[in-house]
């Protein structure tokens, strides 16, 4: 396509716009501003011309160390989102919330350290003495040789997990208790399950991991956006304004309009343990509110995968330094968050909250088994 036929598209493109956005001349200066910008103009384009998508290709290729991909949308400002928003009570409220059936106790310091136990892992959890242990209804069974959990560390069927290291992987299974190390280079600090393989994410690279053959491919991206559940989804905000986007490998990525929900206007990146989480065609994920919801609480936005739809959103007040982050789903319309001592239960069809387990202080850091 040439460059006039560009121009006449932008132009054609202006007219559309609302009064007081962008017009044709400054559409182009951003299509010729930077490689970025430019790849965004011409999906607009693209978009009026009815044209081919674009995607993501299945099997990224190498590229150079310290490359990434950030994409740089503009756009003006949204009306405020339609969906439904629940309230959660204040933190000294929420042990009145019904208690919500679940396989582990409500109160976890309540549950006895066994040698052996039978049933399923239902999480794992590491308390003050260091030591990482396996949740069972029956006990808490102690797990040799396991380091750095973080909260996406077990695997969906409950059977393996994985931890990250220093130049390596090491996955456990669960069930013999044979630890395997791969190796893959650099500060690994976060792992996230894809089904055989593993997405491994650090600061300066992220490497996909094949646990049949121990490659490690080096990906197009950087940091701390994966999602974890099913799918190999990323939420991605640019480093400085633009919209917040869902990318699916092969399947594109669409914006998720947060900007009058949270404090930036967007999702936040390279925040360490506070990924989204998905569930069939949604993800889940929690951010800073925007002051004028409610001064210091947290929100959680459930949305829409291929479209980017917000579908409903909880209000958390008083979450405190380390926020209200999603831990995971049990079933199919049940979203699991921390706040506080606590896991809530909050159910996205009918905006009901429950409590599913008390947290003990002496515990630093836990993996729920994907319900």
């Amino acid at each position: 396509m040439t460059d006039q036929r560009l121009r006449e598209l932008f132009q054609d493109l202006a007219e559309t716009l609302p009064e007081g956005s962008s017009h044709a001349d400054e559409l182009w200066r951003r299509r010729t501003g930077g490689r970025g910008r430019r790849r965004w103009a011409i999906v607009a384009v693209l978009a009026v011309a009815a044209l081919v998508a674009v995607g993501i290709t299945a099997f990224p290729q190498r590229v150079e160390r310290g490359t990434t991909e950030t994409p740089a949308v503009t756009g003006t400002p949204s009306a405020p989102s339609s969906a439904p928003m629940d309230r959660a009570p204040a933190a000294r409220e929420q042990a009145g919330l019904p208690v919500a059936a679940g396989g582990l106790p409500e109160k976890w310091a309540d549950i006895p350290v066994v040698n052996a136990a039978p049933g399923p892992v239902l999480a794992l959890a590491e308390f003050g003495d260091g030591r990482i242990y396996l949740m069972k209804a029956a006990g808490r069974v102690p797990l040799d040789g396991a380091t750095s959990l973080n909260p996406n560390a077990l695997a969906p069927e409950g059977t393996r997990a994985a931890f990250p290291q220093k130049d390596a992987v090491v996955v456990v299974d669960l069930v013999v208790g044979q630890a395997h190390r791969y190796p893959v280079p650099g500060f690994n600090e976060i792992v996230l399950w894809r089904g055989e393989q593993l997405l491994v994410e650090q600061e300066k690279a992220n490497y996909l991991l094949d646990l049949s053959t121990g490659e490690a491919r080096r990906q197009p991206y950087k940091g701390f956006t994966g999602v974890a559940g099913y799918r190999d989804l990323r939420i991605v905000s640019p480093e400085e304004g633009g919209w917040t986007v869902l990318q699916e490998r092969g399947s594109g990525e669409v914006r998720l309009d947060v900007q009058n929900l949270t404090d930036e206007g967007s999702m936040p990146v390279g925040v360490l343990g506070n990924h989204g989480w998905q569930r069939d065609d949604l993800v889940a994920r929690s951010a800073l509110a925007r002051p004028g919801l409610a001064e210091g609480a947290d929100v959680v936005v459930v949305a829409d995968i291929a479209s980017g739809r917000v579908v409903r959103t909880l209000l958390l007040p008083s979450c405190g330094k380390g926020g209200c982050p999603v831990r995971g789903w049990i079933g199919h319309d049940t979203v699991i968050v921390e706040s506080g001592v606590r896991l809530l239960g909050w159910n996205i069809t009918t905006g009901a909250l429950s409590r599913i387990a008390e947290l003990p202080a002496t515990m630093t850091a836990y993996s729920l088994r994907p319900g």
